[in-house]
């Protein structure tokens, strides 16, 4: 029994002695300071707030549309002309709607009709009819047969990747992004349009380069081919478009932007993934790593040191945070103090994406964890002594 108190007695001697010890390494330790403290960081180094992010409103990019019961390029139409004599044999004949808006109506010729409902198009066919002398009193009906679509390849960060049919009359870049399911959480504002070679009218004074506008842009492409950058009063001749790339930040365009944002077959729409923020925690912490950060809300020192599971050791507080700059060639090492971040918002710095936060070991954090390994030692050692 008196071996048992005698190692009881021992161990309350180490137990004073230590925190006698740490009071006094708390008043003289030091440390060599960083280049800036948290506190009194200079305006220009501090990380923009991103609670003022813009987010996509894709109501603004929707083109006012084309009801389906419009006709337009590319839709077949059965069109009937009959005179209402009751012997007459009536023979319904199909026509496709051409690239110009008109159809050939047998007998009649070319009447146009894109834009048109097919009631408002046999009134236009039987008017027409009328003036060029092929009727008199012609009774005139069309029936859309098929509608014609835009084939557009929607990729990149969509739900639904892949080959989508849009109708002709109302195909915009909008429908397209709603076809492949919308945008996935991934998504940058950044859309890419491709549009494929095609045959058409093309400028033949093609703009220097210094003419062309910068290739992220506000607009989609008002035309085809060089003819949406040519020189007024250009003259263009027919023949084959190099293929057109286009981007589109989504997040800058507003209601007034005059922007046409309509697609035509064989289009491809590409979703730039978004570039994901990240900070880098590591030393004294739980669960050092990498962790993303929110898209809606500001992230700060003591809540990098959360999502790395917290300090692993109970009197860690020197911190560096270690920030690269886009002007300068060294990183920016700024120094806070948990303790301190507590209390002053300010020492709670903003993070910035790609700071690196790191706990430091300092002769105290040492201390302490030789201590607390004797501690967990001795105590063992007693434990198993007594019991």
């Amino acid at each position: 029994m008196k071996h048992k108190s005698m190692l009881l007695s021992k161990s309350i001697y180490y137990q004073r002695w230590v925190f006698a010890s740490l009071a006094v390494m708390a008043l003289f330790l030091g440390c060599k300071s960083a280049a800036y403290r948290a506190e009194s960081l200079p305006r220009e180094f501090r990380a923009a707030s991103t609670n003022n992010k813009t987010f996509l409103n894709l109501a603004q990019i929707s083109s006012p549309g084309v009801s389906n019961a419009m006709l337009a390029p590319g839709d077949l139409l059965e069109i009937t002309v009959t005179t209402g004599r009751s012997d007459e044999k009536v023979a319904p004949a199909l026509a496709r709607v051409a690239d110009d808006g008109t159809v050939d109506v047998p007998v009649i010729g070319p009447v146009p009709v894109a834009g048109l409902e097919s009631f408002d198009a046999s009134q236009n066919i039987a008017s027409l009819a009328i003036q060029r002398g092929m009727f008199l009193h012609p009774l005139v009906t069309v029936e859309i047969k098929s509608k014609a679509v835009n084939r557009i390849t929607v990729l990149g960060a969509v739900k639904e990747q892949g080959l989508h049919e849009l109708p002709r009359g109302g195909s915009d870049l909008i429908s397209a992004l709603a076809a492949a399911g919308g945008l996935t959480d991934d998504a940058d504002s950044v859309v890419e349009i491709i549009r494929q070679p095609r045959f058409g009218y093309a400028a033949t004074d093609t703009p220097n380069a210094s003419d062309v506008a910068d290739e992220v842009q506000l607009a989609a492409y008002q035309n085809i081919g060089n003819a949406a950058v040519a020189k007024p009063n250009t003259p263009k001749t027919p023949g084959w478009q190099a293929p057109q790339t286009l981007k589109i930040d989504l997040a800058t365009i507003n209601t007034t932007t005059n922007s046409d944002f309509r697609l035509v077959d064989r289009d491809i729409v590409r979703v730039i993934p978004r570039k994901k923020d990240v900070v880098y925690v590591a030393g004294l912490v739980n669960k050092p790593g990498q962790f993303e950060m929110p898209l809606d809300q500001d992230i700060h020192l003591l809540d990098a040191i959360a999502l790395a599971g917290g300090r692993s050791s109970p009197v860690a507080d020197k911190v560096y945070v270690i920030r690269r700059l886009d002007n300068q060639t060294e990183p920016l090492v700024i120094q806070a103090s948990i303790s301190k971040a507590k209390q002053n918002g300010l020492e709670n710095l903003r993070l910035a994406t790609g700071d690196t936060i790191t706990i430091e070991q300092t002769p105290t954090t040492a201390f302490v964890d030789t201590v607390s390994k004797f501690f967990r030692f001795s105590f063992g050692v007693a434990s198993r002594s007594v019991f």
